[in-house]
């Protein structure tokens, strides 16, 4: 029954698309229930007599029943059908809940509930538990298949389960094949012991009888009563002696001491006086009907005997003497040899009758405990002394020791089938999450859409060919207009021609070289051991614009690309990767200034900017450690009312002329000469100390502070801002986080537990410029933020360019959609407030509301 529930679930589940595998489930699931039949109708194919009753194996029936009918997928099953696995999965998984509720009763009351033979009922319970969660899962998962497993994994569970199963079913049978011999052994000693007995007991009698028939006639009464006093005396089992005369006449009676009178019951007994009338000349052993009115059994052993008449006088006939015989008083002597043992024999000696082998009657209760609980091993029939074919059967009475052997067996089989399931649940986890690390491994490194190298990877290449070969050549690659082609034909056309790029650039790729999708249009090409070939760069970097500029074809649209394309080498003069690839990116911008589709490689005089830097970086250190700078603050208003309820600290270097040189001329000198780290430092520290004195003006405002990417990976980060906390009086909640998406990009899954570590101690996290990064949607909700600001750059032109307000919308539904609230950058007018509002931003900045100010003037 369990095999064919089990074959049909496994073909249900595995083989939904199969309709000859559905058919063959539902055989199954027929032959469970020719199973269930058998089990009510008497349980022909139990082979062991586990006497598991009737309404147990009715309770699976529902079960077989469930998988009988072929259902439609979900989305197409009628009503009823779709009602009918749902009450039958519920069915399954009460069953199996109760099934294990009898489990437990069973294993601490230590009693077979279910079942005669504690395993039987043991294996109701897991097979319960078995079924029902195997019928729940197939009906709950018809939505969806089963995981599957891998070929060594469905192998070795097969194997091993099947192992376990036989194992089980071996420790089974042989345990039954044992008791039933120990049964059959009782029996035989049964019959060896009574037999001897009843050969002893008559042998003592008839040596009686021969001596009262030889006494002399002088010395006979003496003689006789001598003998009567001996017998009483020494034989503990001999109640009464009775000589009847060959009319029916009592001649005399003779008891032990405290015994009642046998006489009326011995005289008013059918059987023995059927044996007087048969007057027979051998002795014999009778039953008689007294002896089952007492709990304890008696026998009358009937012995004739013909006494020596005087001579000249008639032959007075056969007179009998009768032994009534106490027979649990008989036994108990044999039994005192016996071994105690769990097995008890019984014999039919009268017809409903049965007495066990200590010479007790069975009562009805002792009756009734044999029908219900105790396991018959054996029976048979036995000749015994004082008749032939006597009934005799042998039972397991005490099941104790059964019960705690089927308890250990039973933990030994879900045991081994646990053990085999974790270990498959193990290797298929360690399996999984070798995938899903490759995976992740994959995706950290490689960009989503093209499947090139991500910006984070090619930049670590770059690093460490910088630094090994000294010999690097940086290709940054542009694609001309490509918003162009988002805005007007659509997002997916633009993904199916980076696609197609990305496969033409592979295959024209060089050996020796790392090709990346550094942001939405760009690429970069990154060779080893070209800086000594510069015009073999530039035919290369030549052949690329050509190779950009075949046409695509997405659907029914034929569209036309060109790239501009600035070429970096590798030279004592640059210091850092990144200065390889800005100087590749600052090629490219001026070869596009030249007219975009063109080739450009990177000359000194483009680096005018590059020549300030030394000063730049010494003025910048002298306005740091002369607290020159200043920080202004602009405000942040809630959109529904326009209340102001943020500033957000902005840097700001003011000349000895009263000018400010601007953040963007100065920043990127900080980052590139590691001053940004003091300055990030100073300016957090500053706006912590604002924050304090602004909290005693305005209690409700909170601070928004910028943070440096190359002060957010520092190793000390964390300790920095909560130190800084600490020495200001500033609380958490009173302070705002921005980041940038290449900041948390960088830090991959550390720096995520960086921020919730922030978030823990009051600090919320604001993303800046969202949008106009290269983060995945897939990364970004994944991230610990609160507000997500939207770049001034989607704000600008949503009055004159209709892609820009489709970008600004797509932007905030993006946001919304991961559950940030959005605060709207570069507000200068109404009009611009009014329509973001509409769209749902949350909050609102720009020099609408308000431009940056000292903190005095706020």
């Amino acid at each position: 029954m369990m095999v064919s529930i089990g074959t049909a679930v496994l073909l249900r589940s595995y083989f939904r698309q199969n309709k000859q595998a559905q058919r063959l489930s539902s055989g199954f699931a027929v032959l469970c229930l020719v199973g269930i039949i058998d089990g009510c109708t008497g349980s022909f194919f139990d082979a062991f007599d586990a006497q598991i009753p009737w309404f147990a194996y009715l309770s699976f029936a529902p079960l077989a029943i469930g998988l009988l009918p072929i259902f439609p997928e979900a989305s197409q099953r009628n009503p009823w059908q779709q009602l009918f696995l749902q009450a039958n999965a519920g069915y399954s998984l009460a069953f199996a809940g109760i099934g294990f509720a009898f489990l437990l009763m069973h294993l601490f009351l230590k009693a077979p509930l279910l079942a005669k033979h504690p395993t039987g009922s043991l294996v109701v319970c897991v097979a319960a538990i078995l079924a029902g969660v195997a019928v729940y899962a197939t009906h709950y998962r018809g939505r969806r298949s089963l995981p599957r497993l891998s070929p060594t994994s469905a192998n070795f569970t097969t194997l091993a389960v099947l192992t376990v199963m036989v194992f089980g079913v071996g420790m089974f049978h042989t345990q039954m094949t044992e008791l039933r011999s120990d049964g059959e052994r009782a029996v035989q000693q049964l019959r060896q012991s009574r037999t001897a007995m009843g050969e002893s007991i008559i042998e003592l009698f008839e040596r009686l009888g021969q001596r009262w028939e030889t006494y002399p006639l002088q010395d006979h009464s003496e003689l006789m009563e001598v003998d009567i006093v001996t017998y009483l005396k020494d034989v503990d089992y001999l109640d009464a002696l009775f000589l009847v005369a060959p009319d029916k006449t009592v001649v005399f009676e003779r008891l032990k001491p405290s015994r009642m009178s046998y006489f009326e019951a011995v005289m008013s007994d059918k059987v023995i006086m059927d044996g007087l009338e048969r007057n027979v000349s051998k002795t014999e052993i009778l039953v008689p009907e007294f002896a089952v009115k007492d709990l304890t059994a008696k026998l009358v052993v009937r012995v004739p005997v013909d006494f020596v008449d005087p001579e000249g006088m008639p032959d007075t006939g056969i007179y009998s003497v009768l032994a009534v015989l106490d027979v649990r008083a008989m036994l108990g002597i044999a039994m005192l040899n016996t071994v105690d043992s769990d097995i008890e024999t019984y014999t039919l000696v009268r017809p409903g009758r049965w007495m066990d082998r200590a010479g007790f009657w069975v009562t009805e209760p002792t009756a009734r405990y044999l029908r219900d609980k105790a396991i018959k091993l054996y029976d048979s029939e036995l000749s015994m002394y004082y008749s032939s074919g006597v009934p005799t059967e042998a039972y397991l009475y005490r099941l104790d020791t059964l019960q705690e052997t089927s308890n250990l067996q039973m933990l030994i089989i879900v045991g081994g089938i646990g053990l085999v399931l974790l270990v498959v649940l193990a290797v298929e986890r360690n399996v999984s999450l070798e995938v899903q690390g490759r995976q992740l491994f994959y995706q950290a490194h490689h960009d989503a859409l093209t499947g090139l190298w991500n910006r984070a990877s090619i930049e670590q290449y770059i690093g460490s060919k910088f630094y090994e070969t000294k010999d690097v050549t940086v290709l940054f690659i542009d694609l001309d207009g490509f918003t162009l082609i988002n805005d007007g034909l659509g997002l997916h056309v633009g993904d199916e021609i980076l696609n197609q790029l990305a496969e033409r650039l592979q295959s024209e790729q060089p050996r020796r070289s790392e090709l990346a999708r550094f942001a939405s249009d760009e690429f970069i090409l990154v060779l080893d051991g070209a800086t000594a070939f510069p015009e073999r760069v530039k035919s290369l970097a030549q052949d690329i614009m050509n190779l950009v500029a075949q046409p695509y074809r997405v659907g029914d649209n034929k569209v036309y690309l060109t790239a501009t394309i600035g070429v970096a080498h590798q030279t004592p003069d640059v210091s850092t990767p990144l200065e390889l690839i800005q100087r590749a990116d600052m090629a490219m911008h001026q070869a596009k200034k030249l007219g975009y589709n063109y080739v450009l490689e990177y000359e000194p005089n483009m680096a005018k900017r590059l020549l300030t830097t030394s000063a730049m970086r010494s003025n910048l250190q002298e306005a740091i450690d002369n607290n020159e700078l200043e920080l202004h603050y602009q405000p942040i208003v809630r959109s529904n009312d326009q209340q102001t309820i943020q500033v957000e600290a902005l840097i700001r270097w003011p000349q000895s002329d009263g000018s400010l040189i601007a953040p963007d001329d100065f920043i990127p000198v900080a980052e590139m000469t590691g001053q940004i780290i003091p300055l990030s430092e100073w300016v957090f520290k500053r706006a912590c100390e604002d924050a304090v004195k602004l909290q005693e003006r305005e209690p409700k405002l909170r601070m928004s502070v910028n943070i440096s990417a190359l002060h957010f990976n520092r190793a000390n980060f964390v300790d920095f801002v909560l130190n800084t906390l600490a020495e200001t009086g500033c609380r958490g909640t009173w302070i705002e986080l921005e980041l940038t998406e290449s900041i948390l990009l960088e830090g991959s899954q550390y720096a995520i537990e960086r921020l919730q570590t922030l978030r823990k101690h009051g600090l919320s996290i604001a993303l800046d410029d969202f949008g106009t990064g290269f983060s995945s949607l897939s990364y970004l909700k994944r991230l610990p933020l609160d507000v997500v600001k939207i770049d001034r750059s989607f704000i600008a032109g949503i009055r004159h360019h209709k892609g820009d307000r489709v970008l600004i919308e797509s932007v905030i539904k993006i946001a919304q959609s991961l559950d940030f609230a959005v605060l709207a950058e570069g507000i200068e007018t109404p009009q611009q407030a009014e329509f973001v509002t509409e769209l749902g931003c949350n909050y609102l900045q720009g020099y609408y509301f308000g431009r940056p100010m000292p903190l005095k003037n706020l």
